[in-house]
């Protein structure tokens, strides 16, 4: 066993070593690995992706293979956990790994329980949701049998989509089964409250979900309906977030072509009278059909208000590449106090960023907001990155996560596939890999929303015959395209509204990072406070200790001189705890 183990922990390492030229974060897991969510942590700062195998070879002396999905994070979120799933037949059967998967999302919530993460994820037979903590350790776990075994012409069960209610410790999970939409609205333990099937045509697939943070209590999905077998529609539906039931549902596209929507953000930049019934404005990203099952060549960006009409549409085409239409977008307010949007593509020759105006145009490449409009990312020599998602963080206390960052897949890397991330100025300047073009075309896209009654059916229930465990916890990320170029950025202040949350961070802050031989670590305590200053490798291995005494109530600095220690160059983890509350930073120590 000791042996195994070993091996195990020095094939672990030399993948580390080997690939740290590439900016990949994880080479080791097979070709059916993906990257299937990600974004940018705002409780403990930093980095969260997912990423899943659609197939688990069930070999115990294949570490990195038997698994079902697994969690990598940087900065203060520094997780690595893999995950195995075991459900059986039935909710009082034997358990058993499952060997198949649809893909994993998750977000991160905190509340009264504290701060953690809830995944959500399908395969063959049930969906399924988790909570962990932020160590990432599974709190509970349920899972929600389909009422049948799918034909086996049917599509697999698509990833669902996770998004937290508006009452503290729910949920709502979003899905696909068998041509038809779920919705179910859980618990904090993953107990159902309400579930039901909706149809809308012939086939209805979820691709986003929000709560509507204009109309309390009210979801609104976005994604792609068939009507026919020529003709399929994006469409938006909104559903009671307390019983279920549809308040409105719209078909958006071309006629006898095939549309979808790919994704929904509510829209700061409103013009709408906020007291009115149909308050508040979303963007949503779309995609037409190049080919009848493969959606692609034409991007769409609409403005909706929360009735379904249409403010402005615009069809994007970029300069390079076919793209598979918009997956993903952000909204941000720039230094100009203008709002703009970074919009995800898909596309042959990588992940694709488009970059617009408030009015889903490209800047002049004259104008002082962009020096470009389209950047492409992507591993020199692999095939082109899949794009997961994309976000921001907008905060300068948190100097190393400014910035836009694109979650995706570098596949076919001596037969193994990696978890690639981005993290760029809002300019698209980065030390990553980068193409940098201009958005080639620009004309009207879609004009009009039929309505079109969604129905609602059926419902699903829970099993707690179900298990999730996670496994080979620990070890370091290899991570090269940290931190920021010295260019310039049109990145903004701290937004208002973060400003109580900046300054307890920014009060356990380590500086300067990275270091060369000394750095200090400030942190602010109550009287007679108990505290703890630790410093870790990326290994787990302490390499340093202190007990400050801490009489009176302040703010407070320990020094640490890296340059005395016996250690090598690196990522290490400095961990300030004061009466039991940990603050964990990431440090890079330059030696």
């Amino acid at each position: 066993m000791k042996k195994n183990l070993l091996v195990c922990v020095l094939a672990w390492f030399l993948t580390f070593q080997s690939k740290s030229q590439y900016a990949s974060v994880w080479s080791a897991y097979p070709p059916a690995y993906e990257l299937s969510a990600g974004f940018v942590t705002h409780n403990t700062p930093g980095y969260f992706w997912l990423g899943y195998l659609s197939t688990v070879q069930n070999i115990s002396s294949f570490w990195h293979v038997n698994k079902n999905f697994c969690i990598l994070g940087s900065g203060s979120s520094a997780i690595w956990s893999a995950y195995q799933i075991f459900d059986a037949n039935n909710c009082s059967g034997t358990l058993s790994q499952v060997l198949n998967g649809s893909g994993v999302t998750a977000i991160e919530t905190i509340g009264v329980q504290g701060e953690r993460y809830a995944l959500a994820g399908a395969y063959d037979k049930a969906c399924y949701f988790t909570t962990l903590d932020k160590f990432g350790n599974v709190i509970s776990a349920m899972s929600y049998p389909f009422p049948y075994q799918a034909n086996t012409a049917a599509a697999m069960p698509a990833k669902p989509i996770l998004v937290e209610s508006d009452h503290m410790g729910e949920y709502y999970i979003c899905g696909y089964f068998d041509s038809n939409m779920y919705v179910i609205n859980v618990s904090l333990t993953g107990g159902v409250l309400w579930s039901s099937f909706y149809s809308l045509g012939n086939k209805i697939i979820p691709k986003d979900v929000i709560m509507n943070p204009y109309n309390t209590g009210e979801l609104m999905i976005v994604g792609e309906t068939e009507l026919s077998g020529t003709d399929s529609q994006g469409f938006l539906i909104a559903i009671d977030g307390n019983s279920g039931t549809v308040i409105n549902s719209r078909v958006f596209g071309h006629p006898g072509k095939k549309d979808g929507f790919g994704t929904i953000i509510a829209s700061a930049n409103t013009t709408n009278n906020l007291n009115s019934l149909n308050s508040g404005e979303f963007i949503v990203g779309g995609y037409t059909y190049a080919q009848n099952s493969i959606p692609g060549s034409t991007a769409w960006v609409l403005k909706l208000n929360a009735a379904g009409n249409i403010s402005w549409s615009k069809v994007l085409t970029p300069s390079m590449g076919t793209n598979q239409g918009v997956i993903d977008i952000v909204e941000r307010l720039n230094t100009f106090n203008n709002y703009e949007y970074y919009a995800l593509l898909n596309s042959s020759v990588g992940m694709q960023v488009l970059k617009l105006n408030d009015q889903g145009n490209p800047f002049p490449v004259s104008s002082p907001n962009a020096l470009f409009n389209e950047f492409v990312y992507d591993l020199p020599a692999l095939n082109a990155s899949k794009a997961t998602s994309i976000s921001y963080m907008n905060s300068q206390a948190f100097s190393v996560d400014v910035g836009i960052q694109v979650f995706g897949t570098a596949s076919n890397f001596t037969g193994f596939s990696s978890s690639y991330v981005v993290s760029a100025y809002f300019n698209g300047e980065t030390n990553c890999f980068r193409t940098l073009g201009n958005i080639q075309g620009l004309q009207t896209g879609p004009q009009t929303g039929a309505g079109m009654p969604a129905s609602k059916f059926g419902s699903l229930s829970s099993c707690s015959n179900f298990q999730i465990l996670a496994f080979f916890p620990g070890g370091s990320i290899n991570y090269p395209c940290s931190g920021l170029v010295p260019a310039g950025s049109n990145q903004r202040g701290i937004p208002s509204g973060v400003n109580q949350q900046l300054e307890e961070e920014e009060s356990f802050k380590v500086f300067p990072n990275p270091v060369s031989d000394k750095t200090q670590v400030n942190y602010s305590c109550s009287d007679n406070s108990k505290i703890s200053i630790d410093v870790y490798s990326a290994l787990g291995q302490l390499v340093w200790h202190v007990q400050p005494a801490a009489e009176l109530a302040g703010n407070y600095r320990q020094e640490v001189d890296f340059s005395s220690l016996d250690i090598a160059g690196g990522v290490y983890f400095v961990n300030t705890t004061v009466d039991g509350k940990t603050h964990k930073q990431k440090v890079i120590y330059n030696k």
